[in-house]
């Protein structure tokens, strides 16, 4: 994979969008309490630049407030359910004093509803397990939501509808499924309704 990378860099100009592999922060002292946001191409930031994610403006939101946490931005375009759930060791290696968790939208049509929604269940509950507070992030779409609903009822935890407010305004997409720069900051401020009852200064 990294030659074809390397072979269309050089052989055809082919530009690729500036993302940090794997998880990454927003430049908050290391020393700081963590927020993860684990999740897919909704949390990675797709459709816009890289810092113009929902995690990206949730650092300058934080820092504007006042609160000293780092944001760490786990997301993975593309990701499933199963995915996330096999990326939780390095989610917990941050030892975050909150989760956001962002996934399922890429399961309907390739995983059983029952089963995303069991692997949801157990991201959060092992999350839980470690004293992490949880936010769980869902999109209110048929077929999906009740998982959402029932997912957050069975574990306790508040459930964000992630675009929230994005139909409703024009301007606000970067393409089909994703939301511009513009857009992540609405989902940012859905997502700190929730959070900031979660802080401490």
């Amino acid at each position: 994979m990294r030659w074809t990378i390397l072979l269309c860099l050089l052989l055809t100009g082919c530009t690729l969008p500036l993302r940090q592999s794997g998880p990454r922060t927003y430049g908050a002292p290391s020393r700081w309490p963590a927020i993860v946001c684990l999740g897919d191409s909704i949390t990675e930031g797709d459709a816009a630049p890289a810092d113009e994610s929902y995690p990206a403006w949730l650092q300058q939101r934080l820092n504007a407030a006042g609160y000293r946490y780092r944001v760490v931005n786990a997301g993975q375009s593309g990701d499933r359910v199963a995915g996330g759930l096999a990326r939780l060791p390095d989610v917990l290696a941050f030892h975050p004093a909150v989760a956001v968790v962002e996934l399922g939208s890429n399961d309907p049509g390739h995983t059983a509803p029952a089963i995303w929604a069991a692997q949801l269940g157990r991201i959060v509950s092992r999350l839980r397990a470690h004293h992490v507070r949880v936010i769980l992030g869902g999109l209110n779409e048929p077929g999906m939501a009740r998982i959402y609903r029932n997912v957050a009822l069975i574990h306790h935890v508040p459930l964000v509808w992630m675009t929230a407010g994005l139909w409703s305004r024009p301007g606000l997409w970067g393409d089909a499924h994703h939301p511009n720069g513009a857009g992540y900051r609405v989902v940012m401020e859905n997502v700190w309704m929730y959070l900031r009852p979660m802080l401490r200064r």
